[in-house]
């Protein structure tokens, strides 16, 4: 994010102040992850905007899974989802989360099959009419859980920590020389 002439890797955290060492990188992620994918889905969610908060948390979702597993986008974003949020255990409601919602969304701008994102279920994923339906509030409580975890490893584990900061140093090439 651009904020006058000043790169910002987070809110508050400049990309010339990224901890580039490894010491502060789980902080300075999570407060990425916060700043950009979680206190907007929750200000989406305060104001009833069920589509836009589940697209938001779709994109985070690829995010961390990008992070997790080498493989194609499609393995890694079933296989994360799989193991890492507990209402997408089945393959089956993961294979069509990944080509009904994050599929749909990315490149069509809708989600397909008459999958949608609704508040009114008292669960995270539910099946209405045969169609996948996701409530986003939930949804982003799991992908929060999963992120608290991925973090706690990050600051416990050096090939964890070595890993993302390969991944920022390649991803980021521009702005950081910048």
């Amino acid at each position: 994010m651009r904020i006058a002439d000043i790169l910002y890797f987070a809110p508050g955290i400049k990309f010339a102040e990224l901890d580039l060492s490894g010491h502060k990188l789980a902080e300075h992620f999570e407060k990425r992850m916060q700043g950009f994918y979680f206190e907007p889905a929750a200000s989406l969610i305060r104001n009833g905007h069920a589509f836009a908060c589940g697209l938001l948390l779709v994109s985070c979702i690829d995010t961390l899974a990008r992070l997790h597993l080498p493989a194609g986008v499609g393995n890694r974003f079933r296989s994360w989802v799989r193991a890492q949020l507990q209402s997408f255990t089945s393959n089956d409601v993961a294979h069509r989360f990944y080509d009904e919602f994050r599929n749909g969304l990315v490149h069509e701008g809708r989600i397909k099959n008459g999958g949608q994102f609704s508040f009114e279920q008292p669960e995270t994923v539910a099946m209405v009419s045969g169609c996948l339906s996701i409530n986003p509030k939930y949804l982003a409580d799991e992908v929060n859980d999963a992120l608290h975890r991925y973090v706690a490893e990050l600051k416990c584990d050096t090939n964890t920590r070595n890993k993302l900061l390969n991944s920022i140093k390649t991803d980021f090439q521009h702005e950081l020389e910048g």
